[in-house]
């Protein structure tokens, strides 16, 4: 009876396993996996954005280069170079990961399939095993987005922002992760895109807009842009950014270890709302008047913009509002009162519209000193004023400028003096193109230029080596040599050392081994009593 309860249930199963419509599923090896040589950047963004890409296909952007090394790091990009010009055109993504009906592989390989053949005839190496991560290629040639790449979502920091203020385009992004973490490097970025509140999304491309510092890029709307390289990162893919509000940047990662297994990740940055503002043409401008003892310590800022715009102070430096300094409003602009308490020198004054870019000017603080309250003399500072501190004045040298005999040196006038107001003999500046301020010995002219502190001249006299320093310097140099004949001695009385010690331990091996095997015996022999011993009690 409970046999046929049994065969009753397993048969009611079978019948509603058999009433449930069949999955239509492939098994694995119905599939060739392999790795496509290239998609351009039409083809790979088009697919892995769908409907959000605000470019048509046709839409998107080839990069040119004049730099003919740096695209070369950017492993996941395709490119070609023209050798006679060094120019490199980036068009795409190189060695990307697909997936493909076997039948509809072997129809392209037989050439009755001419739209996946066409995208096999860029190069294709098929794939021994399966690919966890793959964009699938249909039969009319479309391509998915990635299959099998999961994305990370990371709140950015509050000091994510956007900005006009670069040289290497009209604007620049720059994004921070909000628990501290550093993005990778960009070298390995394969794709990027900026998705703005209205749900659209837009390509970023390496070179134009990504660099090696993730953390930043930018990008150019002006046509005939020009960044310090020599190059033209104008995009017409990316002017419809313009007036939009970022609210994400998405970045994919892949890397290749040297067996050639790839290894993917997808990072999307949260970074609020960030707005690409209009850009202003030549006929807006700001200007400024210095704040000195003659109109009570207050600049006048006279505003030139668009009409409708409504610029406001945002910002005076790193000075306070209401302890530093008061604005208020005038009929050309604003006027900016400054506290007896702030320094002289030069303030970057920062005025913020909702629509269109920022507009800055430097305001310059006067110290409201006499022709020689401040010279150099005898290769030091000399300042003959009670009102202006050393401390102060230094400070200022950041917004100074130098010539010496006559040549401007780029930033050389933070680095002219020593913290105690003496000259430094050995500045030199630093980074690309650092210069020495005084390569020999000689007499120098100097002209320092100092915002709120005018012009300072004086000459400067870095002198021969004496015969004194010179002599110590050749005792430093017998000393060094005496110290290394030193050193080599007792190199070469260690390794007699070594010889000897070597020589002594062949000669005790003997002596030492017949000694352990004594040991050895008197050992075996005193365990072998104590287990005789045992035997006997337990009998």
């Amino acid at each position: 009876m409970k046999i046929n309860k049994i065969l009753a249930t397993v048969l009611a199963l079978v019948l509603v396993a058999a009433s449930i419509p069949a999955v239509s599923a492939k098994a694995a090896d119905e599939y060739v996996y392999g790795t496509l040589s290239y998609l351009t950047y039409g083809e790979y963004f088009s697919s892995e954005l769908g409907d959000s890409a605000a470019v048509a296909a046709d839409g998107y952007d080839t990069i040119t280069s004049a730099t003919t090394s740096k695209y070369k790091s950017f492993v996941n990009s395709a490119y070609t170079t023209d050798e006679s010009t060094g120019e490199t055109s980036i068009y795409g993504i190189s060695n990307v990961p697909v997936r493909i009906e076997k039948s509809v592989y072997e129809a392209a390989v037989a050439g009755t399939n001419s739209a996946v053949a066409s995208l096999l005839s860029r190069g294709f190496t098929e794939s021994a095993s399966e690919l966890s991560v793959y964009k699938e290629i249909a039969s009319d040639g479309s391509i998915s987005a990635y299959v099998g790449l999961t994305n990370t979502d990371v709140a950015a920091d509050a000091s994510s922002s956007i900005s006009t203020d670069t040289p290497w385009g009209n604007y620049i992004v720059y994004i921070y992760a909000n628990d501290g973490s550093a993005l990778d490097s960009g070298k390995n970025i394969e794709g990027a895109y900026v998705t703005t509140t209205d749900g659209q999304s837009y390509p970023l491309y390496h070179s134009a807009n990504l660099w090696f510092q993730a953390y930043e890029f930018s990008w150019a709307v002006e046509e005939d842009f020009t960044e310090p390289h020599g190059n033209n990162p104008y995009t017409a893919s990316l002017t419809g950014l313009t007036g939009k509000t970022i609210s994400s940047v998405t970045y994919i990662y892949k890397t290749t270890d040297e067996s050639g297994v790839a290894t993917f990740s997808k990072n999307t940055y949260n970074v609020g709302e960030l707005k690409v503002k209009n850009l202003l043409d030549d006929s807006a401008s700001v200007t400024a008047t210095e704040a000195n003892n003659t109109n009570n310590n207050t600049a006048d800022l006279t505003v030139t913009a668009p009409a409708g715009t409504n610029y406001n102070v945002a910002s005076v430096g790193s000075l306070v509002e209401g302890t530093d300094y008061t604005v208020a409003a005038t009929e050309s602009g604003y006027a900016i009162s400054f506290s007896e308490n702030v320094a002289a020198g030069a303030y970057t004054v920062t005025l913020t519209d909702d629509n269109y870019e920022d507009m800055t000017v430097d305001v310059v603080v006067s110290a409201n000193i006499s022709e020689g309250d401040i010279t150099i003399q005898d290769n030091a500072l000399v300042i003959n004023n009670e009102n202006v501190s050393l401390a102060d004045f230094l400070s200022a040298l950041s917004s100074a400028t130098l010539t010496v005999d006559g040549t401007t040196i780029s930033n050389g006038a933070s680095v002219l003096f020593n913290e105690d107001g003496s000259v430094n003999l050995e500045a030199k500046t630093s980074g690309r193109g650092a210069k020495t301020l005084f390569p020999e010995a000689a007499s120098y002219e100097v002209v320092l230029t100092v915002p709120g502190y005018g012009t300072i001249t004086g000459t400067v006299v870095k002198a021969e080596a004496s015969e004194e320093v010179a002599a110590e310097e050749s005792e430093l140099v017998e000393g060094d040599i005496e110290a290394e004949e030193v050193a080599a001695e007792e190199v070469t009385v260690a390794a007699a050392a070594s010889e000897t010690a070597t020589e002594d331990t062949d000669t005790n091996d003997s002596a030492k081994t017949a000694v352990y095997v004594v040991v050895a015996i008197l050992a075996l022999a005193v365990i072998t009593g104590e287990e005789i011993l045992r035997r006997k009690k337990r009998a």
